[in-house]
């Protein structure tokens, strides 16, 4: 626990730029915003994503645009728990996040995938920005079922998420735009 109020407020405010750094991640890859993506990482940066990928941050994100997320049409994620320590210029977070991923085969049918995660991330303070350094994740569990499209229409029925710039939140919320940058 800081010392006293101005480290209490300092360790506040990078908390709360930290969980913007996590927002941003979401975000990102949801709306298929590369330039998002790649700006919460330090050019340096390392992510260990699992069997899946691991290596550079900024090689990730090209990545994860390029050979991971054109297979499905839609995906959403959700940060859930979030834990952080700041220790000066450094800081450590865990959040616990779901994904959801839907795919479509050629025949029209789609499968959704619903998984849960836990992310480790260092956070470094340089030149007075905040960003990732190092990100692992691993998984809690995962579940795969059929998706049922007639639920998205009627009593639940109502615009569907976009992947990328056609998102409703691109014609909505003049604050977010487009490649948006950290």
């Amino acid at each position: 626990m800081p010392k006293n109020d101005d480290t209490a407020l300092r360790h506040l405010l990078v908390k709360e730029r930290l969980h913007e750094l996590e927002m941003a991640y979401c975000r990102g890859v949801d709306r298929r915003d590369a330039d998002l993506l790649r700006s919460i990482f330090f050019d340096d940066a390392i992510e260990e994503h699992g069997e899946m990928y691991r290596g550079s941050a900024q090689a990730f994100v090209d990545w994860v645009f390029r050979d991971f997320m054109p297979r499905y049409e839609l995906t959403t994620h959700y940060v859930l728990n979030e834990w952080y320590r700041v220790d000066g210029d450094k800081a450590e977070g865990e959040t616990h996040r779901l994904s959801y991923h839907r795919e479509r085969a050629p025949d029209g049918s789609a499968t959704e995938a619903i998984a849960a995660c836990r992310t480790f991330n260092r956070y470094e303070c340089r030149e007075g920005v905040w960003k990732i350094a190092f990100r692992a994740v691993v998984r809690d569990w995962v579940s795969a079922r059929p998706v049922d499209d007639k639920l998205y229409q009627g009593h639940f029925g109502m615009e569907i998420s976009g992947t990328g710039a056609s998102d409703a939140s691109y014609r909505l919320l003049s604050m977010f735009p487009r490649n948006e940058r950290m």
